[in-house]
């Protein structure tokens, strides 16, 4: 006997829900930490060096959230809000993400 199996929008919007939240977990768990150990590895730092721009990173993307994240959350309750909002915190996210490059010996930065 052949049962079709059908999904409802709730069951489908979990779904969907599910696959981004483990690519983003995997993202953050993963790769990013590998991609800041080769640009530190490029930069010439060492794993000490490393460690504490990592911690500081982490410790500043943590407080930007704490920060921001009741406030988006805000915005996002009121109907009708939500669509406006995302390609303008998108364009705000990158547009204040700082360049994706160790900086360099000898720079002031440094």
């Amino acid at each position: 006997m052949k049962e079709k199996f059908k999904l409802t929008a709730l069951e489908k919007s979990w779904i969907g829900y599910d696959i981004g939240n483990s690519a983003f977990i995997l993202l953050v768990t993963a790769i990013v930490p590998i991609y800041f150990n080769a640009l530190t590895d490029a930069a010439g730092l060492t794993e000490s060096q490393y460690f504490s721009y990592w911690g500081i990173a982490t410790s500043i993307s943590t407080l930007l959230v704490a920060l921001i994240g009741p406030i988006c959350g805000t915005l996002a309750d009121y109907k009708g809000f939500k669509n406006p909002c995302s390609p303008c915190a998108s364009c705000w996210v990158f547009s204040a993400a700082p360049p994706w490059e160790p900086p360099k010996p000898g720079c002031p930065s440094w």
